[in-house]
């Protein structure tokens, strides 16, 4: 069973549970769950807690996960600025007819960038982390944009609206969602002019909460799927082109996910769309490591905490389906914590204390892996743990260890095994989106930025795929807790997640002259563009480069400016 299922296994029977679910048959579904939306063999689902078991082990279901937990890309270098009435002239615009898809969070709709004529360019907000408005999602409120016209005309316009992007602004830099859409939308009021100005919004704002340690961590991997069906359903037959630069440091890194799957399944269905992801900003993260073990061999992974960290912490360890390890978990005084053997969940505990949890599962159904789950509640007080890997049975040897993001206390693996291939974004592993390095387009040579995370997949794919301009980017600035509407502001910022929404929008154009591209169009057109990348101050850089830069004026038949 997936390790986060048992943890949400005990409680009162009749809570209503969300889930993702995989189906061994299309359109053969299980009793006792309610099915909210799907793609292909993947759809999301409510099902009672008593019932859980009885679905887990139902014969029409392959694989079943509960929740997990998706935070927005983090940013560096945010800094802001002003920029006082700028105003342009783009009143003859005519409207895309390829609508462009965010799912994030905070999106300012009293901004310049996005008002034509008096008129928003939003057609609808899902607003998730909110009461229910009765919906068919059954959680969150959706405005459209007739409330939104009426809300920017009016004195108060958040007000109006009940929705206040700045309530997700904890650190009055802007909000995520404004500054990534303002990269590919604005209307070049305020900000540059995006590739995708004249196009209609759809936003979902998964909010923000504090999950796990983490300060940027938004909805979780249910609401994000059923945020690609709101979009997708209130797009109609029109091509759509969606921008999520969001995920965490765990998972196979296979491209096997349920959301993942999802992402593939939409795209090889769905001609005239494409789906945008940031690669992460991890390759200093110091999250990850791997290896090979023999039999018989033991393998010794330090992991170092803050100190005075009080937060949860989560470490998954993937390994082949043919091979056994046990665990052995020691604290920084020799303490043995926990002696596991294979398969079995096992009680973290010192001094008769229980500070964690070993969660050991054969064959996970999508990866065909197994699958380690570490998880500390925030008791531990030990500078550093020592996970001891013994090889119990081994046929082909290889495992992969990531420590889960967690941005109020980080911790670590010791420098010396830290490795910083394989390191994208737990969510960007899929066969068909495009993934989205950062390169500094302020220097001559456009290195790759020093956080832009690293492929390959697990599996040895390719990703990121492409590389685009992510350092110190101004964007529009959300307003503040304290401000009654957006002023003429941009704020700065860098990361992998400014990168993307420059990609999506490039598409948007693509779609704009030839609105029945498929996903393989898509791609090879945007591949087969890109200016090559240099790697040879650092061959590992090829894996966080993909094809290359990507160039706009090859793509779309511009001529270059300098």
């Amino acid at each position: 069973m997936d390790p986060r299922l048992k943890v949400i296994l005990y409680g009162n029977p009749d809570e209503e549970l969300s889930l993702l679910m995989r189906l061994k048959r299309l359109s053969n579904y299980p009793e006792n769950c309610k099915i909210i939306s799907q793609f292909g063999d993947i759809v999301s689902c409510r099902v009672k807690r008593k019932d859980l078991e009885k679905l887990y082990y139902s014969n029409e279901v392959l694989s079943l996960k509960a929740p997990r937990v998706i935070p927005a890309d983090n940013s560096f270098g945010e800094t802001k600025g002003e920029i006082i009435n700028i105003k342009r002239d783009y009143s003859k615009k005519n409207k895309s007819n390829v609508v462009f898809g965010l799912i994030d969070f905070g999106f300012d709709f009293t901004h310049e960038d996005f008002i034509d004529n008096g008129l928003t360019r939003f057609e609808k907000i899902w607003i998730q982390n909110t009461n229910s408005d009765g919906n068919n999602y059954g959680y969150g409120k959706i405005i459209d944009s007739n409330l939104i016209n009426q809300a920017i005309h009016s004195e108060y316009p958040f007000k109006k609206a009940q929705y206040h992007p700045g309530k997700t602004d904890l650190f009055g830099t802007g909000t995520h969602g404004t500054h990534v859409l303002g990269i590919a939308c604005s209307n070049g009021k305020v900000a540059n002019k995006g590739f995708a100005s004249d196009s209609p919004i759809i936003a979902v704002d998964m909010g923000l909460n504090l999950v796990n340690g983490s300060n940027l961590s938004l909805g979780d991997s249910v609401k994000l799927v059923e945020g690609l069906d709101f979009i997708l359903k209130n797009a109609g037959d029109r091509p759509v082109v969606i921008n999520m630069s969001l995920g965490g440091h765990g998972d196979a890194h296979t491209g096997q996910t349920p959301v993942e799957i999802a992402i593939d399944n939409i795209l090889t269905s769905r001609r005239g769309t494409a789906i945008v992801q940031s690669t992460g900003n991890y390759f200093q993260a110091r999250a990850h490591t791997f290896g090979d073990i023999r039999e018989g061999e033991t393998v010794d992974i330090p992991w170092f905490f803050k100190k005075r960290d009080i937060t949860p912490n989560e470490m998954e360890i993937w390994y082949e389906g043919e091979d056994e390890l046990s665990v052995i978990i020691m604290d920084d005084d020799g303490t043995i914590l926990l002696e596991s053997t294979p398969f079995k969940d096992e009680i973290i505990a010192r001094n008769n204390d229980e500070v964690g949890i070993c969660l050991h599962r054969k064959n996970e159904p999508n990866t065909a892996k197994n699958h380690i789950n570490i998880l500390i509640n925030g008791k531990q007080s030990s500078k550093f743990w020592k996970v001891k890997l013994k090889g119990s049975k081994i046929k082909k040897g290889r495992y992969h260890c990531y420590i889960e993001r967690d941005d109020k206390g980080q911790s670590i693996f010791l420098p010396d095994i830290v490795k910083t291939t394989h390191t994208t974004n737990s969510i960007c592993n899929s066969k068909y989106s495009i993934v989205v390095g950062a390169y500094n387009q302020d220097n001559d040579l456009r290195p790759v930025l020093p956080f832009s995370s690293s492929g390959p997949t697990a599996d040895g794919r390719m990703k990121p795929e492409v590389l685009a301009p992510g350092y110190k980017i101004k964007s529009s600035c959300s307003s503040s807790i304290r401000d009654a509407r957006a002023s003429s502001r941009l704020c700065s910022k860098s990361g992998s997640s400014m990168a993307a929404p420059y990609v999506a929008s490039i598409i948007v154009k693509m779609l704009e002259e030839n609105p029945a591209l498929s996903i393989f169009q898509i791609r090879k057109k945007l591949f087969e563009s890109c200016e090559s990348f240099n790697s040879k101050n650092n061959p590992l850089d090829i894996f966080r480069a993909g094809y290359g830069y990507v160039a706009p004026e090859r793509v779309l038949n511009l001529k270059k400016t300098s």
